[in-house]
């Protein structure tokens, strides 16, 4: 692991168990082995450092469910609920990260922090909306922000369930059952039974695009290389197994510590196909930088 996830990590397990404004810059420092000179060079402020385990954190979590959309092999609704069932994982695996968010301490009047939470939910939003538009069609666009205020306020209250029970849910079932209670709310829209009752303008400063220069600027370039690869792929004779290769590089890289071996490996057989090699390799590049 390098120095900055170290870093990260670290200032997540005691954000979690003391608080925000309890933890200090030496005490990470000490926690990761390095002088606080040191973790300054990489954070030049508590407040930076917190902001980079935000986004840090859910974008590990929102990258799963952006790879899983890439499939094009799967039904827009099995997508959808395994979009959701791999966040679930995700939360799952970053419980420590998780407990810290929802401990609800960070620097206060932060207008950094505030801009980094209003680009998260826009992404949010982003990708619900493109999901419930693939799902159910153009006829939902009407109904879409009360079905996304809801979607968000259920994948809430599950998440908060989650990261609270010993005995966890499983995330399977649970993306299935949401997509399912989802489907229940977009029929009762549909068949006229209920009506909108949020409009774009009253919902106009949930509205954000990716801001190209801010916080997921390097995540941004790792996911139009997901999607030059899947894009590739879908227009090959054997993509099955291309994107079963794509499938296992990306289960690969949501372990904790991804295996370095098997992650060359599967790029090698990637790479050995010549109409592939291009996208694999700048794939490559951005999961395991030198």
């Amino acid at each position: 692991m390098d120095k900055r996830n170290a870093i990260l990590e670290s200032a997540v397990e005691l954000f979690g168990a003391h608080g925000y404004n309890q933890t200090s810059m030496q005490q990470i420092a000490e926690s990761v082995g390095i002088s606080k000179g040191s973790l300054y060079s990489f954070f030049q402020s508590k407040e930076d450092l917190i902001i980079s385990i935000y986004e840090h954190y859910q974008q590990l979590v929102f990258e799963r469910a952006f790879v899983v959309g890439l499939d094009g092999n799967l039904p827009p609704m099995e997508r959808f609920a395994k979009q959701f069932q791999v966040q679930f994982e995700g939360i799952l695996e970053y419980k420590s990260y998780m407990k810290m968010h929802m401990r609800g301490e960070s620097t206060k009047n932060s207008e950094k922090l505030a801009a980094m939470e209003h680009r998260m939910r826009g992404r949010l939003f982003s990708w619900l909306e493109q999901n419930l538009l693939d799902v159910y069609g153009e006829e939902i666009r009407p109904y879409k922000w009360d079905l996304m205020w809801m979607t968000q306020s259920i994948y809430s209250s599950y998440m908060m369930l989650m990261i609270s029970q010993e005995d966890t849910l499983d995330p399977s079932r649970l993306g299935t059952h949401l997509v399912r209670q989802i489907t229940l709310l977009a029929n009762d829209f549909l068949s006229g039974k209920s009506f909108p009752q949020l409009s774009d303008d009253m919902m106009k400063s949930f509205t954000v695009s990716m801001d190209k220069e801010g916080a997921f600027i390097s995540f941004e370039k790792r996911e139009k290389a997901w999607e030059s690869l899947y894009g590739k792929i879908k227009g090959m004779d054997n993509s099955r197994d291309y994107v079963d290769i794509a499938n296992r590089i990306s289960d690969e890289c949501r372990e904790s510590e991804p295996d370095k071996l098997i992650l060359k490996g599967l790029f090698r057989l990637l790479k050995d196909e010549a109409d592939l090699n291009m996208e694999a390799e700048e794939l490559e590049r951005q999961l395991l930088p030198e």
